[in-house]
């Protein structure tokens, strides 16, 4: 019998051809993008149906950001217009929207600060989560129930999660945009088979003090302050395994390695002889880095990039691993 033909696309899966048609870049800042490729990114975003004129969630987003940061005031087109309400009820919420939507992508293009940027982007990405879902979620009684609340109030927030994701990808931005926040973007493999899926999980309320934790975490490598990295780094682990038992709010000396060795016992973590030894590794190994590189403890040694990073892909490692029986 003939074998059928199986066409392929010029260059595919040939990196030197890729590279020709689009250079591959090293990671870096929005700030670093050119305005052209800002521009570029902009037009995605509407483009894809995330920037409209009618936009309540951009309005709620400029409202917010003027309320917060007034002194900057980065939504200055909106600030200038007074709100009003007539008589009828009729107010001037749709000129305020048009002039939300003119700061929106005037910051995206010309804010020199990429702290703003990505601030903005988070908390226009919050809204699209819907709190309705996510309180039934909290309510569920069974594991499917609650499965499927939370994926209907992330279903939005996803969507454009997967649109941001995507253009920071063709830009090389080092953010990757997750339902516990943006985190640092690192290879792809990474990124796709350990944080997102990990990270999923955890958006569950069940594990909302973790992702507390490691949002700190996150936050503090971004601003390159190592040594809380660590810290943060090992008081999500403590906070998990202490969630995992039923002991959370404890924080006596030893903790980790009492909740880890009962979460053992308990069979609360899939162990067997050939996953055990590189368990315990691990969780030796999140212990050790605290008590010489973090913020807890005097340090002894110094902290560089890599070990701050090294440190969040162990815990998030270990955490994937621990949440294939808590699920």
């Amino acid at each position: 019998m003939p074998q059928l033909p199986k066409y392929t696309l010029f260059g595919s899966g040939n990196p030197e051809i890729e590279a020709s048609i689009q250079p591959v870049l090293g990671l870096r800042g929005w700030s670093l993008l050119s305005m052209k490729e800002k521009e570029i990114a902009r037009q995605q975003l509407e483009n894809s149906g995330w920037l409209e004129e009618y936009s309540s969630e951009i309005l709620r987003t400029i409202t917010h950001m003027n309320h917060k940061y007034l002194r900057v005031l980065p939504g200055k087109h909106l600030h200038g217009i007074v709100p009003k309400n007539d008589y009828h009820g009729y107010g001037n919420e749709s000129e305020r929207t048009k002039a939300a939507l003119n700061d929106f992508q005037h910051i995206l293009i010309n804010e020199r600060s990429e702290s703003m940027v990505y601030y903005m982007l988070s908390y226009f990405a919050s809204l699209y989560i819907n709190n309705t879902y996510y309180q039934w979620a909290k309510q569920a009684k069974s594991a499917t129930e609650r499965q499927k609340n939370l994926n209907d109030a992330f279903e939005k927030f996803d969507r454009l999660a997967n649109c941001i994701n995507h253009i920071f990808e063709q830009f090389s931005v080092n953010l990757t945009l997750t339902r516990n926040g943006f985190v640092p973007r690192q290879d792809d493999k990474i990124t796709e088979q350990i944080y997102l899926p990990t990270l999923k999980i955890l958006s569950d309320p069940k594990w909302k003090n973790v992702s507390g934790d490691l949002e700190d975490m996150f936050l503090a490598f971004r601003d390159k302050n190592y040594p809380e990295t660590i810290t943060a780094a090992h008081r999500s682990m403590q906070r998990f395994l202490q969630i995992l038992v039923g002991k959370e709010g404890k924080n006596a000396k030893g903790e980790v390695g009492k909740l880890f060795s009962k979460a053992k016992a308990d069979g609360l973590i899939p162990v067997n002889r050939f996953t055990e030894p590189i368990i315990s590794v691990i969780q030796g190994y999140i212990v050790s880095e605290r008590a010489t590189k973090s913020t807890a403890k005097p340090m002894t040694t110094d902290v560089e990039s890599t070990d701050a990073l090294l440190m969040m892909n162990v815990v998030m490692v270990f955490l994937q691993h621990c949440l294939q029986n808590s699920t």
